[in-house]
């Protein structure tokens, strides 16, 4: 039993390691950009709160369908279809170039959004500027979520750490010099923190094309061998046709592949943008109590997101496996790797639990580095509690992370869709239902509503999965599976 239980967790440590590095230095870059605004000024932090929320729940959707491409990138190479691996590629592709028009008028319409929204007009001016130097970043993120979605797949992982640690380098860099002026640059605040996340991410996608160019070439979806490192095709079920090339953007076009990727892919989409309007709103809500509780909110997602996002990571390997794993009738052997996947992500949240709820002054010094000590001492009261609710729920973000992410591996996109929808409606109708009777409308109370809506995320998708139905569940054409 346990020489089966460590041999799991690693063949899920050598997916997940990867991806949760390229997540986390996602998260790293989020929380660079979020501290060194705070020390230009507490207005220019909460812009960027409430702004890079809007941005994360503009893009998720689309994100989330191109992103889709993962699990059944991993289901085809299973059935030995390379061919159809990167042919799904190109529709995530083309999915992602259509959505840069739709950005472009949200960056357009969003002053008006935030100004709706209750927020002070010169903050909402911040915000809107920030936002729109993003939009060239979040049709970037959209497009790079279809190429992710093959790394993913087919076990490239170190790619997008490549990926990533350029991206979160350059960034930095950029943060330094636009925020603040430096180099003769203007200081641009806010503006200058969305300009540098913008460059970073463009480059980023460049650099993914790069590592992609020979499975673009020759049609095929090229995998890792897990136990020599090596590139490889597997050629055992390819029909003699196979590989169509580069040229020819349009011939890529396959609508029965693009129905069935939308198929699945929007309900994880949908349900990727439910989790972030519900956030959204509740954000929304906590930047009209002022700047300081929005600035001591930014803070505190700031240190959230360390522990979070690389949890995503860790959940989209266990989906990678998990489909791998159905497609060839090894449903022992996925039920063990979601078992592996959740000892590891309870054992990486359990780390802030006890540093964020034994250590709170450790980890909020991070932010003080540089900054006036009479000007941050006021902030340490209001952002200290807020520490305390992240090392209360984090360990039941684990095990809603690894769950979805096992449903999503399946192709039980759907219920994940009307969990996320049940959860964060409940949370936030709930909080503002009960917030109007009884007139709480703190900081802190809505910081219980993230706390309970986590909670209840946790329990539904524990509830899904003990169901088991997700293990009859496949995204690619049942043809291809029996062939």
């Amino acid at each position: 039993m346990m020489q089966s239980l460590k041999r799991d967790m690693a063949e899920v440590l050598s997916t997940a390691w990867p991806l949760m590095l390229s997540t986390g230095l996602f998260s790293l870059t989020l929380f660079v950009d979020r501290m060194l605004l705070y020390r230009y000024t507490e207005g220019a932090a909460a812009a960027a709160m409430a702004a890079g929320t809007l941005f994360w729940a503009i893009t998720c959707f689309p994100s989330g369908v191109c992103g889709y491409t993962h699990a059944f990138v991993a289901q085809y190479l299973a059935a030995k279809r390379p061919d159809r691996a990167m042919l799904l590629v190109w529709q995530g592709l083309i999915l992602a170039i259509a959505v840069g028009p739709i950005l472009a008028v949200c960056g357009w319409l969003s002053y008006s959004f935030f100004l709706y929204s209750g927020h002070d007009p010169e903050l909402a001016s911040q915000e809107a500027s920030y936002f729109r130097w993003l939009v060239p970043g979040a049709w970037s993120t959209v497009i790079s979520a279809a190429l992710i979605g093959l790394y993913a797949g087919s076990g490239r992982t170190r790619v997008l750490v490549v990926s990533d640690i350029t991206a979160t380098v350059i960034n930095i860099v950029l943060d330094l010099v636009l925020i603040f002026g430096m180099l003769g640059f203007p200081k641009l605040g806010a503006a200058g923190a969305a300009i540098a996340s913008s460059i970073s991410l463009i480059f980023k996608l460049v650099v993914l094309v790069a590592f992609a160019l020979p499975d673009f070439r020759m049609g095929l979806a090229r995998q890792r061998d897990s136990s020599t490192g090596k590139l490889f095709i597997d050629f055992a079920g390819l029909p003699p046709t196979a590989g169509p090339g580069f040229d020819g953007f349009l011939k890529r076009l396959d609508w029965p592949l693009m129905q069935r990727l939308f198929h699945f892919g929007w309900p994880a989409g949908v349900s990727v943008l439910a989790e972030a309007w519900s956030f959204t709103v509740i954000m929304m809500l906590v930047g009209k109590l002022g700047e300081r509780p929005a600035a001591a909110t930014t803070l505190a997602l700031g240190v959230n997101l360390i522990a979070f996002i690389p949890l995503i990571g860790l959940g989209t390997a266990v989906g990678v496996l998990v489909g791998k794993y159905l497609v060839q009738e090894q449903r022992e052997t996925a039920r063990r790797i979601v078992f592996s996947g959740l000892i590891i992500g309870i054992a990486y949240s359990l780390f802030f639990v006890v540093l964020y709820g034994g250590f709170p002054d450790v980890a909020m010094n991070v932010y003080a580095l540089d900054i006036d000590k009479s000007r941050f001492d006021e902030m340490k009261p209001v952002l200290r509690p807020l520490l305390y609710f992240i090392a209360g729920y984090c360990v039941f973000d684990a095990f809603q992370t690894v769950y979805v992410g096992a449903l999503k591996g399946a192709g039980d996109t759907l219920f994940v869709l009307v969990g996320h929808i049940l959860c964060g409606g409940i949370s936030v109708v709930g909080g503002l239902i009960v917030s109007n009777l009884l007139g709480w409308n703190s900081l802190y109370y809505w910081w219980s509503v993230i706390t309970v809506w986590v909670m209840l995320l946790a329990i539904v998708f524990t509830l899904r999965y003990l169901h088991g139905g997700w293990q009859e569940k496949r995204v690619i054409e049942p043809i291809v599976v029996d062939d």
